[in-house]
């Protein structure tokens, strides 16, 4: 007990004397381990409190300039550390109600018929899927599991106007390799070969409205909503598309139609679901296929029916996700040009 009590006393001593130096970053840490020792220490409690309030502030003012430098991800970072520093502080309360957390996932089912011999002999092979996003020049890229063919990953979107929704698409789908490693260096060299190229595919036209915005209605399950889904009974042939494909969309009752030079639209998500009161939302890609011809050696896709096989199930499954997957009001359904 007696070196229990000499412990509290040198963390609280300790951050007082970081506190007088104006070194309140460190000061909050010792605070905050005299408090885990303690909880019921008055002084403790009232001297993390103070520490954490200027912290916050501090955090604020190294957010702001992480968003004039647009580097999102460490800005969303330093303001959630204020919040949870100071949730009182009204300017962090204003600024988190202006982000969009953005959940994209989807399948892919890969047939292959034989390895180039670059790929084989690669240190690292990941499967990956390349997707656009709102913010120009911006890729980012999702794992694609090996076992189950899922992938996802999340974005952050700062004010965005909805219309901006419309620019997640599909880049492309291939391998991510890594060559070069040895015992003493890491990996030296990484390579993306692409099997299904897109590139960006580019928006002319948005016609129509995504909706009103509203909040306040209730939140509905998303899992609910996928036992709705009618696919067409044939998922269509695979096809090698090239980049840069031109299209326009128009907005109309829930659903957004889409129309290309191509005549074929699997660069579109499926379905946005909207969670506007929680600022969240999820991009759904549906399902794949993937197929290198034996013959000609490229490589073709197709989109596969969510109806047969969804999987969304396993997706569900994942405890960390589960505040993307609820959604006001009508689900907004990709309506895409279909092959003939």
């Amino acid at each position: 007990m007696t070196l229990l009590a000499a412990g509290c006393n040198y963390h609280y001593s300790r951050g007082q004397t970081l506190e007088a130096q104006q070194r309140w970053e460190e000061a909050a840490i010792e605070y905050h381990l005299a408090y885990v020792d303690d909880p019921e220490d008055p002084d403790f409690i009232e001297a993390l409190e103070r520490a954490n309030k200027v912290v916050a502030r501090e955090n604020f003012v190294r957010y702001k300039d992480y968003l004039a430098e647009k580097q999102f991800h460490k800005a969303y970072a330093r303001l959630l550390d204020a919040a949870r520093q100071d949730p009182d502080f009204q300017p962090v309360t204003a600024e988190i109600r202006k982000w969009l957390r953005v959940l994209i996932s989807g399948q892919v089912k890969f047939a292959f018929e034989s390895f180039q011999s670059n790929i084989s002999l690669a240190d690292e092979i990941r499967l990956m899927a390349r997707i656009n996003t709102p913010n120009p020049g911006q890729v980012i890229e999702g794992e694609i599991e090996i076992d189950h063919g899922i992938f996802f990953v999340e974005d952050l979107l700062y004010e965005p106007p909805e219309e901006l929704l419309m620019y997640y698409t599909l880049n492309a789908i291939g391998v991510s390799l890594v060559h070069g490693r040895t015992t003493r260096k890491q990996f030296t060299n990484t390579e993306f070969v692409r099997f299904i190229n897109f590139r960006t595919p580019v928006l002319d036209e948005i016609e129509g409205q995504m909706g009103n915005g509203a909040t306040g209605e209730k939140l509905k399950n998303i899992i609910d909503h996928r036992t709705t889904i009618i696919d067409p009974e044939s998922p269509g042939t695979y096809w090698t598309p090239r980049i840069n494909v031109h299209y326009t969309m128009a907005m109309r009752q829930g659903r957004i139609f889409v129309q290309t030079d191509l005549e074929r639209g699997e660069f579109t998500p499926r379905f946005l679901y909207f969670n506007r009161k929680n600022r969240r939302m999820f991009v759904d890609f549906g399902r794949y296929e993937v197929h290198q011809d034996p013959n000609t050696r490229r490589w073709g896709l197709k989109r596969l029916p969510l109806a047969e096989d969804d999987y969304f199930q396993l997706l569900w499954q994942n405890i960390a996700l589960k505040p993307y997957f609820f959604y006001h009001g009508d689900v907004l359904e990709y309506v895409q040009p279909r092959e003939g």
